[in-house]
């Protein structure tokens, strides 16, 4: 069986949260394993993303997934000037960098890529997840694309 780790990025009003979900087994029999947050207490981004960074490896450390996707974001349906969206791609990559270290099949997908990975329509993939936990549903949507990814 194949365990792989999911992680969503989202921008909150104290800076980044990170959500991350544990799952085993295939895409038609998925069992969510362990939910997690990784967080800082850092107000600057430079010192937030070695912090996510250094959380994530020691996470990795313990669970020791096969595979590894963090979920990038999805296209907005216009361009955005803000500096939200940008700190999140910054996130997003020191996190990919972080699981990268120990984990080759690390993968950076949006939802819709990593539901034609799964060979599903991003909505069903979306609904499997949130199925299996409606609190962390991108995470979810993520570690059931690491692993359909890493087969």
């Amino acid at each position: 069986m194949v365990l792989s780790l999911g992680i969503a990025v989202h921008m909150g009003t104290h800076g980044p949260e990170v959500k991350a979900a544990l799952v085993e087994g295939t895409i038609a029999a998925p069992i969510l394993r362990h939910v997690f947050e990784l967080t800082t207490a850092a107000e600057e981004l430079p010192e937030q993303l070695y912090d996510l960074a250094s959380n994530l490896r020691s996470r990795i450390a313990g669970l020791k997934p096969d595979s590894v996707l963090v979920r990038r974001a999805d296209l907005p349906p216009r361009a955005s000037n803000r500096e939200g969206p940008r700190e999140r791609l910054l996130v997003e990559g020191a996190l990919v960098m972080a699981a990268r270290e120990d984990v080759r099949r690390t993968y950076l997908l949006n939802g819709r890529d990593a539901a034609a990975r799964a060979g599903l329509t991003k909505p069903k993939l979306d609904a499997l997840a949130k199925h299996l936990d409606g609190t962390a549903t991108l995470a979810v949507v993520a570690a059931i694309g690491a692993g359909i990814a890493a087969l």
